[in-house]
């Protein structure tokens, strides 16, 4: 794998200039650059094989976390996506359709130290076993629909938490052949999306089914809404061809029609014809601070037909009114300095809203320009955009990337930094296996708007890759789920003669501990009622109360597809402090929607703030006392090892244009701010040759 060309570069902009040239610059640290653990994976079993190269048409390979979501208890839950790619023989066009199989779903608990792995029930949220009934097939056109145990995928659905923490997905996948013939194996593969919607439910690991859609749909974004339903958004019900017989007026285009989730109900409503728009799939939604839904002119460019007649109206920004069911155009993003608008396979982050603001701000980071074909490299372009009363808008540039880079997640540290991780230097989609990973990271500082260059990842990972905070306030690193090689036969020899990116799924994980965790002691929350309201005050205890320099709200993460409609940030006023604990102001809804959010405060050091770990709390969510119950007995098991917690050491850094030092084992999160000891490592047969990952258990003290 070559080292990207660029770091080098990059790391020098972020070592201090030296005066004269017999000064050497100071050594870079953890404190500096962060730091990656040692990578880790599931053990294979029954749902999961150690697949060994790009082409191995064995029954399953482990998952790769494609979509990735942090439960209220402390686990995470992840599902793979494009999963049977590495069976095809000839094309990926011509077989996909045969080969798919439902992703597999798992729940990760790495809340007692070394890392397990359970299935969902069933593991791979089955729903449709004897096929999609609302396939829409075209007339005259034979089709082939054979294997029907692969039409209820959850690969290209959307995520999001309802407000008693049971997690949401609606659309995704079902596979087809239009043409095709029945009998064989081949065909052209077509990816119709579904109007089934799913509920997991962490306190029995199982899924349900709850009512359908209207409309099918395939990348489709929800935003959940002050009263707490949910918005969904695009999506569209054929991938490769969407034409529609019975509906002429959809064809050629996404889903126009916006529908509304009841969560007290479990059903789906259309709203009025004044709230269609055509929008680009996942397209990228935030809530504002005044209850309207802002769309910031960015989504996925992936359908080789084209998107839609009318994608040039994409590159306005707007917003949505649920009062009126209607819509208003705001402007055009800048792009580099120019205003060309729309922004593809980039993410768009909603930074921190502080007491008071009324003003949303939006970070736009990496991608290409431009709709169908769009374009080709990746960019290193920062965009901010603000959105405030009265429809007021401006967008400006930022601090660029040091490096150019495609299909980049972004995630928002509890600080307000944002951190860039994943991606290639091309788009994947245009000829896949010729892109090359940019293992790369860099942090965003909100302050001067600038990017640093930080740890690099041990493993590239460029398409369908997941990034997510974790309550001890790292972050998890996954996913990688290609298609086959120039969409034929999947093959291993790009990589491995030429350096390309990876042509198989990647199962495996790693864990960024950014900079902040090795500034100093960190605070610790010593009590908390998980059971919040807005509009009112709450009381968290904390170990030095006079030192709380802020108390953020961070909603659990849902990521799938470099975008969660639900993220946000949101710092809360100090009214007022006791000697052992700060009293905050709880806002509206409409900064804080209704479900799970994670709890840090913060204290100052000489570098920046430094995030507690965080306490699991409910807004609006009317806990049982049974469950504040339990979420007290967990919070209460951590604080002793928290406050016994000193200084961290700090490791030396390694070349920011290759992976550093491992952290070593995975840390129980009571005693995260304490650093591991040496990892011992035994290797698990993956794939001869190559960098295998590590099986990590920690070592006694």
């Amino acid at each position: 794998m070559r080292k990207p060309i660029l770091a080098a570069g990059a790391a020098v902009l972020v070592v201090p200039l030296t005066p004269s040239l017999g000064t050497a610059a100071p050594a870079l640290t953890a404190a500096d650059t962060g730091l990656f653990s040692a990578l880790f994976e599931e053990p294979a079993g029954k749902y999961g094989t150690d697949c060994v190269s790009a082409n191995d048409p064995r029954p399953r390979c482990k998952p790769t976390a494609n979509a990735v979501s942090q439960l209220a208890d402390g686990r995470q839950i992840y599902w793979s996506g494009l999963e049977g790619m590495d069976e095809p023989e000839l094309s990926v066009v011509a077989e996909f359709g045969h080969t798919a199989i439902n992703s597999g779903a798992r729940v990760l608990d790495m809340r007692s130290g070394a890392p397990t792995w359970k299935p969902t029930a069933p593991y791979d949220a089955l729903i449709n076993a004897n096929g999609n009934p609302d396939n829409e097939y075209l007339p005259l056109v034979p089709h082939n629909n054979d294997k029907t145990d692969n039409d209820g995928d959850l690969f290209c659905a959307d995520l999001n938490f309802l407000a008693d923490g049971r997690l949401l997905t609606n659309g995704g996948t079902a596979y087809y052949e239009e043409p095709g013939i029945s009998g064989t194996k081949y065909g052209v593969v077509e990816l119709q999306g579904l109007r089934n919607t799913r509920l997991f439910d962490p306190r029995t690991d199982r899924w349900s089914e709850v009512g359908k859609m209207k409309y099918a749909r395939w990348y489709p974004t929800m935003v959940t809404q002050p009263d707490g339903s949910i918005l969904t958004f695009s999506g569209v019900a054929k991938m490769m061809k969407p034409y529609y017989p019975d509906r002429p007026a959809d064809s050629a285009a996404n889903e126009r029609h916006v529908e509304r989730f009841d969560p007290k109900t479990g059903t789906w409503t259309v709203l009025p014809d004044s709230a269609n728009k055509s929008l680009p799939l996942y397209p990228r939604m935030h809530l504002l601070p005044d209850g309207r839904t802002f769309f910031n002119s960015q989504g996925q460019v992936v359908n080789p037909m084209g998107y839609a007649w009318d994608e040039a109206t994409w590159s306005l920004t707007s917003v949505f009114d649920p009062r009126t069911n209607s819509w208003t155009d705001l402007g055009i993003n800048d792009f580099g300095g120019l205003p060309l608008g729309f922004r593809g396979s980039g993410f768009s982050m909603m930074l921190t809203l502080k007491p008071g603001d009324t003003t949303a701000k939006f970070l736009s980071v990496g991608g290409v320009p431009f709709a169908w074909p769009g374009g080709y490299f990746g960019v290193p372009y920062t965009t901010m955009t603000e959105v405030g009363p009265g429809n007021s808008f401006k967008s400006y540039a930022s601090g660029n990337l040091h490096s150019p880079r495609w299909y980049n997640d972004g995630v928002l540290l509890p600080t307000g930094h944002v951190w860039v991780v994943n991606g290639a230097d091309r788009d994947h989609l245009a000829a896949p296996g010729i892109d090359i990973a940019n293992r790369t990271t860099e942090l965003w500082d909100p302050a001067t708007g600038q990017w640093t260059v930080t740890a690099a990842q041990s493993h590239g990972r460029t398409y369908h890759p997941t990034a997510m905070l974790l309550p001890d306030g790292r972050v998890l690193v996954g996913g990688h789920a290609p298609a086959g090689f120039l969409y034929g036969r999947p093959t291993d020899a790009a990589e491995q003669n030429l350096g390309m990116s990876r042509n198989y799924a990647d199962p495996t994980f790693q864990i960024f501990s950014p900079p902040y965790l090795y500034w100093g002691k960190r605070p610790v929350i010593t009590k908390v009622n998980p059971n919040w309201s807005t509009n009112r005050t709450m009381t968290v205890n904390v170990d030095r109360p006079s030192e709380i320099s802020s108390v953020r709200l961070t909603r659990n993460p849902t990521v799938t597809h470099l975008m969660d409609g639900d993220q946000r940030n949101v710092e809360l006023k100090i009214v007022s402090r006791s000697k052992n604990s700060v009293t905050v102001e709880v806002p509206n809804s409409n900064y804080l929607p209704a479900g799970p959010y994670m709890l840090f405060v913060h204290t100052k050091s000489a570098k920046g703030e430094i995030p507690s770990v965080s306490r699991q709390v409910f807004v609006d969510a009317k806990l049982t006392k049974a469950q504040v119950k339990e979420l007290q007995t967990r919070a209460a098991g951590l604080v002793r090892g928290e406050l016994l917690a000193g200084v961290p050491e700090v490791p030396a850094a390694g070349d920011l244009g290759s992976p550093g030092p491992s952290q070593g084992p995975l840390k129980d999160v009571a005693d995260l701010a304490v650093l591991p000891g040496p990892a011992v490592r035994t290797e698990s047969g993956r794939r001869p040759g190559r960098r295998r990952s590590l099986t990590l258990t920690r070592r006694a003290r």
